[in-house]
């Protein structure tokens, strides 16, 4: 008898397929028609898995070409860094050098600046001294014209006042310019000695502070005469020039004056 499971034959006397194991209870003796096996169809990995892009050699040969120039493009930026880093450092020194100089000629230049102004004082007031108790002012010097002009009326001679700035010519020099210079020497009782234009009185640094200078030269008297108010260690004195008297091509000669009137005048208008 055949199975009605599988269509296996079997004895007659089997109650099981021996193939199947089924029970043969429904068994015939005409083999069952098998019913045809679906075809399984097993999907295709290869259909259902993406494709892996495929590389040309030559795509492969130009990434290796593109790769090499990364080393040396990086090489070359470091490269450049350095320098630019180097160039700057080398110009710092320089830089600093340029304001060294800078400084230096400008530290020169106000040394220069105070010199001149030390020497300008000479005839100004450059002291808290002379500030504070100045020898002489423009009030005095005021005081002075009219004692000069009142005297030479008396002495029947015409004055004339004159400074660092007004000369007179007199024995073949300027007085009282060329004595303030040093281009001709001051000598007082046969002694060298210096002489300087004094605006106060106290500040200029010389043996004598002239204050004021007067002369007769232009008036057209038979002999002239020359005078200097000075302050000599803290005090006044007028000296006369002394024409021939110890004077030189090279120096003039001065004293002390002894006209009294004069002598107290100027005494006097300094102790005001």
């Amino acid at each position: 008898m055949f199975c009605q499971y599988c269509g296996t034959k079997n004895e007659a006397d089997s109650r099981f397929c021996i193939n199947c194991g089924k029970p043969l209870e429904d068994a015939t003796e005409q083999p069952a028609t098998q019913q045809p096996k679906e075809d399984t169809v097993t999907p295709n990995n290869s259909a259902s898995t993406p494709h892996e892009p495929v590389v040309s050699r030559q795509a492969v040969k130009q990434q290796s070409k593109s790769k090499k120039w990364v080393p040396i493009l990086i090489g070359g930026l470091v490269v450049l860094a350095i320098a630019v880093g180097a160039g700057f450092y080398l110009q710092k020194p320089a830089a600093n050098t340029k304001t060294a100089t800078s400084a230096s000629s400008k530290q020169q230049s106000t040394q220069a600046s105070d010199s001149e102004s030390i020497s300008d004082s000479e005839v100004s007031s450059s002291s808290s001294e002379s500030v504070a108790n100045p020898l002489w002012t423009e009030s005095k010097k005021d005081s002075l014209q009219s004692f000069m002009a009142d005297w030479g009326t008396e002495m029947d001679q015409d004055y004339q006042e004159y400074s660092d700035h007004h000369n007179v010519s007199l024995y073949g020099v300027d007085l009282p310019g060329d004595l303030l210079s040093g281009a001709i020497q001051t000598e007082v009782g046969g002694s060298p000695v210096t002489v300087k234009w004094s605006e106060d009185g106290v500040s200029a640094k010389a043996d004598y502070k002239v204050v004021a200078a007067y002369s007769d030269a232009n008036s057209g008297g038979e002999e002239d005469h020359f005078y200097l108010f000075t302050i000599h260690d803290g005090r006044p004195v007028v000296l006369i020039a002394q024409e021939g008297q110890g004077s030189t091509s090279s120096s003039i000669a001065f004293k002390e004056t002894e006209n009294t009137t004069l002598r107290n005048g100027f005494s006097d208008i300094i102790g005001n």
